[in-house]
């Protein structure tokens, strides 16, 4: 199936479209429900203002990433690592610096 040039909306529903492509695809103010992107590539993907609830982020790798003004609430990150350091490593340093009176 093929789609260029299209400006409509799309609605798919109960649908395989594995190893697909978009390219150069407008996706804004689209909203994935029950999709299931393991093992999928996100190469040069805006996604500013993006919101993630309840979803698998688990065994995914970033690398230059812009993430700027990020939140992260009520997350697992055990094993998460940021520049090679563990995050537990450095929420515990930072509780450390903070129980001492630093900031």
């Amino acid at each position: 199936m093929e789609i260029h040039g299209k400006r409509d909306v799309l609605d798919v529903r109960d649908a395989t479209v594995a190893n697909s492509r978009f390219d150069d695809v407008n996706l804004s103010n689209t909203h994935f429900l029950n999709v299931n992107l393991s093992a999928t590539k996100f190469d040069k993907v805006l996604l500013s203002n993006a919101r993630f609830v309840d979803a698998n982020l688990s065994g995914a790798f970033f690398s230059g990433v812009n993430m700027s003004n990020v939140k992260i609430e009520n997350a697992q990150v055990a094993g998460m690592s940021i520049n090679g350091v563990a995050l537990n490593d450095l929420l515990k340093a930072y509780e450390a610096a903070t129980a001492a009176g630093g900031k």
